[in-house]
């Protein structure tokens, strides 16, 4: 009786350890470039970026704040998230407006508190995240 509750238990943690993730994935896009939406000019080079390389591991959350876990994930630049949709005049065309977002979350918020705590992160410069224009 103790063996064969032991093995139920066993196949239990089984499945729930490489079962039950894959039920709850979320498939994401790999590669991407994050640029200006249109009609705003861009100042410096679309950033590329990668959830399944430097970003793979990172809880969607922690940059998907607003996201319940079942309905599509939206764009910061999305109705519902910080209100861009609601914009007008200069500040719908300014890019600082839809990108303040990016650069809290991303440099404040993410990669210049790792380099504080002395872990390794991602650039923390302008040019780090955008490369030359050509």
């Amino acid at each position: 009786m103790k063996k064969s509750l032991f093995v139920a238990l066993v196949c239990a943690a089984l499945v729930g350890a490489f079962v039950l993730p894959n039920l709850y994935a979320v498939d994401v896009p790999d590669d991407m470039l994050l640029k200006a939406p249109a009609g705003v000019k861009m100042k410096k080079a679309p950033v590329p970026f990668s959830h399944k390389g430097a970003h793979k591991g990172i809880e969607c959350t922690k940059c998907h704040h607003k996201w319940d876990g079942k309905s599509p994930i939206k764009k910061c630049t999305d109705a519902g998230c910080h209100d861009i949709a609601k914009a007008k005049g200069k500040e719908k065309k300014s890019i600082k407006y839809y990108y303040t977002a990016y650069h809290k979350l991303c440099m404040k918020g993410c990669h210049k508190d790792l380099k504080k705590a002395g872990k390794k992160t991602g650039p923390t410069s302008c040019n780090g995240c955008h490369p030359k224009k050509k």
